[in-house]
C-alpha cells in the first residue's frame, strides 16, 4: 500500500487511468471529471472527496472510505464496492 498524501489535492480532470493509489489519502480532494478507469484506490480514505462526472469504470475502491463523498453523475460500472465505509 501506498502512504501518498493527497490531502485537498487539485486533480480535476487528470488522467489517472490504471493509476496504483492504494492507501493514499485523498480526503477532501477534487476529482471532478477525472479519468480513474481501472485505478487501484483500494484502503484509500476518500472522505468528502468531490468525485462528480468521474470515470470510475472498473476501479477498485475495495476497502476505501467513501464518506461524505460526493459521486454525482459518476461512472461506477464495474467498480469494485467490497468492504467500502459508506457511512
Amino acid at each position: 500500500m501506498n502512504n501518498l498524501d493527497l490531502k485537498n489535492a487539485n486533480l480535476n480532470s487528470a488522467d489517472l487511468r490504471g493509476a496504483d493509489l492504494s492507501g493514499a489519502n485523498l480526503v477532501r480532494a477534487e476529482l471532478r471529471g477525472a479519468d480513474l478507469r481501472g485505478a487501484n484506490l483500494s484502503g484509500s480514505d476518500l472522505q468528502y472527496a468531490k468525485l462528480e462526472r468521474a470515470n470510475l469504470n472498473g476501479t477498485n475502491l475495495n476497502g476505501a472510505d467513501l464518506r461524505k463523498a460526493d459521486f454525482f453523475g459518476a461512472d461506477l460500472r464495474n467498480a469494485k464496492l467490497e468492504w467500502t465505509k459508506l457511512r
